[in-house]
């Protein structure tokens, strides 16, 4: 009886590899402990899977350069279960494990992995997570329509926010990730926040408005420091709106949700996919756990 105990906290905490198409890096946000830590998520593909997995903590910009992975990588990291958070795709990285394996640049080497992906409806995702705390808190959403893309400006840092910024500058020296002596500037508040105004394809749907947390916004935002307002709001819509829904691209939502409780309904725009309409594929099945 007393062996019973140690055994079931092994299993608990047992490590297993996965390969993981990345597909998922938000836009990171301040962390006390980490120094500012980014939702990753991917759709793990080992052993002929096609599921989402959830890779947290990252505190991506703290890692060194050489694992410092790219949207559509294809890696290898080893994962514990996260026990600590009631949603099923939440798994703990080991950083010092992770290996990058090949990167898919093109649409047609992306298919192969995206078109095994169940696709849902942020209704769905929504009523399930409001019923359920175990319910999917991940999920690939074909959007039907997009009425807006609403570019405002973020203001700045809460002071909660703020504090864990202030507390961030002393962990350096911890060596908690790669490098330490490679210590990123500080995190800067985002110059605008964007949200899409969008409906599913569930029946009836009454509409949805996804606040957009990809990465990919952020940086453009860096690039664009120097234009005013206007224009940088023009080019934000060009590329997250006129691009990604151009005439002849079928385009879906990488949604996510927050591991509050209280919050479990309320999903985001993680990332956005948007290959062209009846894209090709040029890898085969059989090819998807290969190191190619």
């Amino acid at each position: 009886m007393s062996d019973a105990t140690p055994t079931v906290s092994v299993m608990q905490v047992m490590s297993e590899t996965a390969r993981v198409l990345i597909t998922v890096k938000a836009s990171p946000q301040p962390s006390a402990k980490y120094g500012d830590t980014v939702c990753v998520a991917g759709i793990r593909v080992d052993g002929g899977r096609a599921e989402w997995i959830r890779l947290y903590p990252l505190a991506f910009r703290w890692m060194g350069v050489e694992q410092q992975f790219k949207k559509f990588d294809l890696i290898d990291v080893e994962v514990r279960r996260e026990t600590k958070d009631s949603r099923p795709e939440s798994y703990r990285p080991d950083i010092d494990s992770i290996k990058i394996v090949k990167h898919l640049d093109d649409w047609k080497d992306r298919q192969p992995f995206m078109e095994r992906v169940a696709r849902t409806s942020t209704c769905a995702l929504s009523t399930a997570a409001a019923e359920h705390h175990d319910a999917p808190s991940l999920g690939m959403v074909t959007v039907k329509l997009v009425e807006r893309l609403r570019v405002e400006p973020f203001g700045e840092w809460s002071d909660a926010q703020k504090a864990r910024i202030a507390a961030a500058a002393n962990l350096a020296p911890l060596s908690l990730f790669g490098d330490a002596t490679k210590t990123p500037p500080e995190l800067k508040a985002p110059r605008f926040i964007a949200r899409y105004e969008y409906h599913c394809t569930a029946d009836g749907c009454p509409g949805h408005v996804g606040q957009i947390l990809d990465w990919e916004l952020t940086a453009l935002q860096g690039r664009l420091r120097r234009e005013t307002d206007a224009d940088a709001i023009a080019q934000i819509e060009r590329k997250f709106l006129t691009q990604m829904f151009a005439p002849g691209r079928t385009t879906s939502f990488f949604m996510g949700n927050f591991e509050d409780a209280r919050k479990r309904h309320s999903f985001s725009v993680l990332g956005v996919y948007y290959p062209p309409e009846g894209i090709g594929t040029s890898v085969g099945l059989f090819d998807l756990d290969q190191d190619g």
